[in-house]
């Protein structure tokens, strides 16, 4: 049996099988009734059920889903309390989701495709009619079911009773719509952008908002029209339709039905759910009542010159608006962050909180609410240097790996600042490098070391994926996963400042490595360009270099300017234009137009030693550049166009 510790082989009269998943707010088992019926089940984690908000919160769940008409949907049928960590019971439905679907068979087409776009729209109408908004459909929350497609997990839905915010919503990189990440804003029309990119991934296989990291995605969201290329005639108008940047123009729910049915009656007939089983004890039946009200995330780096801290553990002033910032502007002051050099800054969205993660000489991963300055978590458990940081999402949490010289990589959880398992190793010395992604599916992390090896982990197991590849002479710096003429590949460099590309499937070196730099290269970054795959490098010799992924070939000419090491690159996107932010030795970042393979402004000056390492975020729907250096500092500078010529 999966489940997890404090969990008895059954709850109440449910049998527990086996953990099935887990996320934010508890894990979910299958579970059997005494007849033998299959249920899902799930428990508020152990040390959530000890906060009283938490409770609140994951009740409401309850009381919201019971309201929803079991119309492809995942039917609640009971839900009571063990010990103290409230329960709910829910319709077990047996298959995969549809991202695994497509990922394993392809897109789907014909019948198939329109029965799964009507199960999914009425889905959502029956949703809204009972008051609440999804806040998270993806085709990860639409279950394959054998009598066809079901939408789970409520987990993140909210009563309209008041319109939520982003402070207190959960969605998924190229789902969310763009009101949701500028503003806040999560209504039923955030759920109907949501369906239709979920439609044109089922159709195509491809995101309609396609980018390698999340600041591209949110980016291309924000400011680009959807790839609908390969969506069905029939359906690619709807879809067009329902990814209207402005919420007001997208079609309702039932809009959606209705022009896929033609029955304008089908959704206004809907009946609701009838009441669900309640063995809730009375000292949480007032908790239904309770609302908790959410914050609204708003530009609020922190202003110029502004360094009076607020209190415990603030290492920033009091928060307040900014005059409007120019390209290049700091905005704010530094961020005291590490107590020794800064190495490694990854930028993640969290609930809306702009968060930063870096890691640094003081062998310390920490965590900073880029609205306010103030530190959240400073996790320990590295014995050496942490050198570099990976962040993204495993299982619907957000998460950063780390790299380190004690030979490890470590896995945290950012929403309590937790090590998740035990130390991945296999490393001969130090770890210089890692980054996360998915291989078949199944979430992986890639790194490089010192003994001049790749190795491929596994992010469920913490265990290494077969051998590591070899080859390199030196230690391998930096390593970065992307995919190039429909293979996945991983691409790494270091100290003999070559350009390696490896097949992730066979674990050979495609082609000759890539030269260009002259000395070594300390890091490299995946992005796009003209629709082709590329790499960016920082090396030695002062320069960032481009390479074309397709073609293995250097790419353009090199970026000069910096007039020592190039350290750290990052990549993102402003007004529409790829950029790239480097990180050197000369105490300076410096912002690149990528397709003009230009210098935009001057660069940016502030640090007072040696700037180690760049991020590119995106803050209230505005690109920013983080940075970290030997300062023991992180900075934040505004990106917002109009760009410099």
């Amino acid at each position: 049996m999966n489940a997890e510790p404090g969990i008895p082989a059954s709850i109440d009269t449910y049998r527990i099988l086996h953990r099935i998943g887990h996320g934010g707010q508890g894990a979910v088992y299958r579970a059997e009734t005494p007849d033998g019926t299959p249920v899902a089940l799930k428990v508020l984690h152990d040390e959530l059920s000890k906060d009283a908000d938490h409770r609140r919160r994951f009740l409401r769940e309850v009381e919201m889903a019971r309201r929803v008409a079991p119309f492809c949907t995942a039917r609640v049928l009971d839900m009571g309390v063990f010990g103290d960590r409230p329960y709910i019971v829910s319709e077990f439905v047996p298959g995969a989701s549809l991202h695994h679907v497509v990922q394993q068979e392809g897109p789907r087409t014909g019948g198939g495709l329109e029965r799964l776009a009507v199960a999914t729209a009425t889905a959502l109408a029956a949703i809204h009619r009972a008051g609440i908004v999804h806040r998270d459909f993806k085709p990860s929350n639409v279950l394959m079911g054998p009598e066809g497609p079901v939408v789970i997990d409520f987990g993140i839905s909210r009563a309209l009773d008041h319109t939520a915010t982003m402070s207190g919503s959960i969605g998924t990189p190229g789902y969310m719509a763009p009101e949701q990440i500028e503003h806040g804003e999560v209504t039923p029309a955030a759920d109907v952008f949501a369906w239709a990119a979920t439609m044109a991934f089922a159709a195509t296989g491809r995101r309609a908002f396609p980018g390698t990291t999340v600041p591209q995605i949110i980016n291309a969201i924000m400011n680009r029209e959807p790839q609908l290329d390969g969506v069905p005639a029939g359906l690619k108008p709807l879809i067009e339709q329902a990814l209207n940047k402005n919420p007001a123009l997208r079609p309702t729910a039932p809009d959606l039905v209705k022009a896929l049915t033609g029955d304008e009656f089908a959704v206004e007939t809907m009946p609701l759910a009838p009441p669900v089983k309640n063995r809730k004890p009375a000292w949480l039946a007032g908790a239904l009542a309770v609302a908790v009200a959410g914050g609204i995330l708003t530009w609020q780096l922190w202003p110029d010159g502004d360094t009076a801290t607020t209190g415990e553990g603030a290492r920033m002033g009091t928060t307040l608006t900014p005059a409007p910032v120019t390209f290049g502007r700091p905005v704010g002051g530094p961020v005291d962050v590490q107590e020794d050099d800064v190495r490694n800054i990854g930028f993640i969205d969290i609930d809306g909180v702009p968060t930063a993660v870096s890691g640094g000489d003081d062998n310390t991963v920490r965590v900073v609410d880029l609205n306010t300055g103030s530190e959240l978590y400073a996790m320990t458990g590295h014995e050496k240097w942490v050198r570099d940081v990976a962040v993204g999402l495993l299982d619907g949490t957000e998460i950063a790996v780390t790299a380190a010289d004690d030979g490890s990589l470590r896995i945290w959880d950012l929403r309590n600042g937790t090590q998740m398992s035990n130390p991945m190793l296999g490393h001969e010395g130090g770890v210089k490098g890692v980054d996360i992604g998915t291989l078949n599916g199944d979430p992986i992390a890639v790194s490089g070391g010192v003994d001049g090896t790749v190795r491929v982990w596994d992010l469920h197991s913490g265990e290494q994926i077969g051998e590591p590849m070899t080859g390199t002479t030196g230690a391998v710096w930096a390593v970065a996963l992307a995919e190039a003429n429909g293979v996945p590949i991983v691409v790494s460099t270091g100290d003999e400042g070559w350009v390696r590309v490896w097949d992730l499937t066979t674990r050979k070196q495609l082609g000759e490595p890539m030269t260009g730099h002259i000395g070594w290269a300390r890091s490299v970054e995946i992005g796009e360009l003209d629709g082709r795959p590329i790499a960016v490098t920082g090396g030695e010799d002062k320069t960032a270099r481009l390479w074309d992924l397709t073609t293995r070939t250097t790419l353009g000419t090199p970026l000069t300017g910096h007039t020592s090491w190039v350290w750290g690159v990052a990549l993102g996107e402003s007004d529409g234009k790829p950029i790239a932010i480097t990180a050197s030795e000369d105490k300076t970042a410096r912002v690149w137009d990528l397709t003009a393979g230009a210098e935009l402004g001057g660069p940016l000056e502030g640090h007072t030693d040696r700037v180690y390492c760049a991020a590119f975020g995106t803050v209230g729907g505005k690109p920013v550049a983080v940075t970290g250096g030997r300062d023991e500092s992180i900075r934040v500078w505004d990106l917002s166009p109009p760009l410099p010529g």
